[in-house]
């Protein structure tokens, strides 16, 4: 092969790559989780809002309380915990809000039904 063709292959498999890994990092919400990371690092309030793919919060794991209250707020109302999430109820409409934790430090909440969540 000539070294014009190689330098092609080459150029097409980094972009290939480039790609794979970002499609990767898009279906595990690691952008989202970076994003909700600097945002409760630089700002002072204790949730932050994220979402690149799905509806998420992000705040620090001693704050599981303030989310209940946010979620009050909207109106939603905790019913209890199952597994790693939380089921709340609104007019009849239940959702799911799975919690995942990062560094021991950042929870990561997501609702993840977002058409119910949007539509009550």
């Amino acid at each position: 092969m000539q070294t014009r063709t190689k330098k092609c292959i080459k150029v097409v498999l980094i972009l290939v790559t480039i790609a794979m890994i970002s499609k990767v990092s898009y279906d595990l919400k690691w952008l989202d989780v970076l994003i909700g990371i600097f945002k409760l690092e630089s700002n002072p309030q204790k949730i932050q809002g994220v979402s690149l793919k799905s509806l998420g919060y992000m705040t620090l794991v001693v704050n599981e309380v303030d989310f209940l209250h946010l979620m009050s707020k909207r109106g939603w109302i905790f019913i209890k915990h199952y597994g790693r999430g939380m089921i709340f109820e609104k007019e009849g409409y239940e959702i799911l809000v799975i919690r995942r934790n990062y560094f021991n430090r950042y929870a990561y909440y997501e609702v993840t039904t977002k058409e119910i969540f949007e539509a009550v």
